[in-house]
């Protein structure tokens, strides 16, 4: 009998065997989407597609993952977090490897134009319809084990399986398009995710039963949360955070390139460089720094909120690769602070049995950015100038940290940062 069957599948969450499996589950997700995004500005370039056609792969997916991300919550909560969390990975595995056959088919010229554009929009859209089951499904296991004073650190230690991803991805996409071309990173990812899905299915010890039958209204219950006063100032916050998220992202690649005169590989290497300070500064700060600040959810908001708005001044007026590494680092800073901020302090806004549907909600709001940053990010970028979306973003920054100060909900939910004492879940 495998050890992790053997071991208490309600026990404390920890840096046991179940934390480390569901910590690859999140750092092959972090690395293949780093490794897609160094590669995508070149590749559109390669492919002939308009510069915009980036954020625009994405939207399709990220529309996917809003709709999709609070029912794999709701279904976690029914049928358990594994077989979810084992969905989704398996799902990414297939849109990556459709992903990269799709890529193939553009570079030997039997598609192209405006079918290559929508076939890859469809292979993409396969993550966020089904592989937007593994985030929600991981987040909800760690909250089923924690305390809800534990639980905004340890749903950061969980995150930054993601920042990991994040931080080595760029650098090995670099070296492997280099060396064997754009495509083959993605291919590897694929296989990545399909060994991760297997190993979350054979060896990670399930924690919630199943209930017993489906309770009448759960979907209109799970869609009050939306509006719930509990969660709504954080699901707003994660959304202004998804749309930065999407805009920064999106355009880093092109800016880069453009602003210092790169193309083909060599751009998707300066691009990767980016990324990889970007989560090196994420993990830096989730793993060594979130730890020791003891802040709670509202003040993690603030500042990263701050920081970020800092990093994209930064990038604005940058005109070396430095000055563009130095800018990725602080926004990485502050997305190391914004997200547990908004996620962890969602988490400890709900009941227990609310934990699954709320996960839902955050992985939602995490992708809904992507839908609009397409606009904001790609075509603002090439109609009007490419400074443009970077000084929208800041805009909005400044904006969220006026919020996460004043807003009277978060300062209502910062009252339950500290009950006296409370007993691990049984």
């Amino acid at each position: 009998m495998p050890e992790a069957a053997r071991a208490d599948p309600r026990a404390p969450i920890g840096r046991n065997r179940q934390f480390r499996l569901l910590f690859i589950c999140l750092l092959v997700i972090g690395a293949g989407n780093s490794m897609l995004l160094a590669v995508a500005p070149p590749l559109v370039r390669e492919l002939k597609l308009p510069d915009s056609s980036v954020g625009w792969i994405f939207s399709l997916s990220a529309l996917l993952w809003v709709v999709m991300s609070p029912g794999w919550g709701r279904l976690s909560d029914r049928i358990g977090r594994k077989p979810v969390a084992a969905l989704g990975l398996g799902a990414y595995a297939v849109s990556m490897a459709s992903f990269g056959v799709v890529v193939m088919f553009g570079q030997a010229g039997f598609i192209a134009g405006a079918w290559l554009f929508t076939w890859l929009m469809l292979a993409r859209a396969i993550f966020g319809a089904f592989g937007s089951a593994s985030s929600p499904a991981a987040q909800a296991y760690i909250a089923d084990r924690t305390t809800r004073l534990e639980r905004t650190e340890q749903l950061a230690g969980l995150t930054a399986a993601f920042a990991l991803g994040q931080a080595f991805g760029p650098a090995i996409c670099a070296a492997l398009a280099a060396k064997f071309g754009l495509v083959f990173p993605i291919w590897l990812v694929a296989v990545l995710a399909a060994i991760a899905s297997f190993m979350i299915w054979r060896f990670l010890p399930e924690n919630t039963p199943p209930k017993s039958e489906r309770p009448k209204g759960e979907w209109r219950e799970s869609l009050a949360l939306v509006t719930d006063r509990r969660l709504s100032a954080f699901l707003l916050y994660g959304f202004a955070l998804s749309v930065v998220a999407g805009v920064t992202v999106q355009v880093f690649g092109l800016f880069t390139m453009d602003r210092l005169n790169a193309a083909g590989e060599r751009g998707a290497e300066l691009t990767a460089a980016g990324f990889m300070v970007n989560a090196l500064a994420l993990l830096a700060t989730q793993m060594a720094i979130l730890p020791r600040l003891k802040l709670g959810p509202r003040g993690l908001m603030a500042w990263g909120a701050g920081l970020l708005a800092l990093g994209v001044g930064v990038q604005i007026i940058a005109d070396t690769l430095a000055a563009l590494l130095v800018a990725q680092a602080v926004q990485g800073l502050g997305a190391g602070l914004a997200r547990p901020g908004f996620t962890g302090g969602a988490s400890v806004a709900v009941k227990p049995e609310e934990q699954g549907s709320a996960a839902g909600l955050v992985v939602a709001a995490n992708g809904a950015g992507f839908v609009f940053s397409p606009v904001i990010g790609g075509v603002v970028y090439e109609t009007v100038d490419m400074n443009a979306p970077l000084i929208i973003m800041l805009v909005l920054l400044l904006a969220m940290m006026a919020f996460a100060l004043r807003s009277r909900r978060l300062r209502n939910a910062a009252a339950l940062d500290t009950p006296p004492s409370e007993p691990p879940p049984s």
